[in-house]
C-alpha cells in the first residue's frame, strides 16, 4: 500500500491568496509604470541626464528585487533538496503539501533532491547573467555611439 500526505487545506488558501494579491498588485502597479516611462521617454530629449538618472535607479531597483528573490528561491531550493537527502523520501516528515501527495522514497526522492539542486544552480546561473546585462548609457557615450 502506498504511503500518502494528506493536503493541508489551510495552505492551499493561504497560496492561492498569496498569488491572487501579488497578480492583483501587479496589475495595479502597471499603469503607474507605464506612465512613469511615458514622462521619462518624453523628457528624454530636453533633459537626458534626468533620464539616465531615473533609468539607473529603475535598473538597479529591478536589478536588486531579481537578486534578492533568487537568493530566496536558492535558499529554498537547497533546504528542500538537503531535508529530502536527510530523510531519504519525498515529502519529507513535517512537511506541509497543497494537494494530497504520494510518499517518494529511495531512488524517486533521490531524483527529486537532484532535481532541486539542478533547480538551484538554474537560478543561480540566470541570476549571474541578469547581473552581467549592461546597464542604462550615460547620454555622452551614446551621443558617441549614433556618430560612428
Amino acid at each position: 500500500m502506498k504511503k500518502t500526505v494528506a493536503a493541508d487545506p489551510r495552505l492551499r488558501k493561504r497560496a492561492i491568496i498569496l498569488i491572487v494579491t501579488a497578480c492583483v498588485a501587479s496589475a495595479l502597479f502597471l499603469p503607474f509604470f507605464r506612465g512613469f516611462l511615458r514622462g521619462v521617454e518624453s523628457r528624454a530629449g530636453d533633459h537626458p541626464q534626468v533620464v539616465f538618472e531615473k533609468l539607473t535607479l529603475i535598473h538597479n531597483a529591478s536589478l536588486s528585487l531579481t537578486l534578492v528573490c533568487s537568493t530566496a528561491l536558492v535558499g529554498l531550493f537547497l533546504y528542500c533538496a538537503v531535508r529530502v537527502l536527510r530523510a531519504g523520501q519525498w515529502p519529507p516528515p513535517g512537511f506541509r503539501v497543497v494537494w494530497e501527495m504520494r510518499v517518494r522514497t529511495g531512488r524517486q526522492a533521490t531524483v527529486v533532491a537532484m532535481c532541486f539542486l539542478l533547480l538551484a544552480v538554474l537560478v543561480i546561473a540566470d541570476a549571474v547573467w541578469l547581473v552581467s546585462l549592461p546597464g542604462p548609457v550615460p547620454p555622452a557615450a551614446q551621443a558617441k555611439i549614433t556618430e560612428v
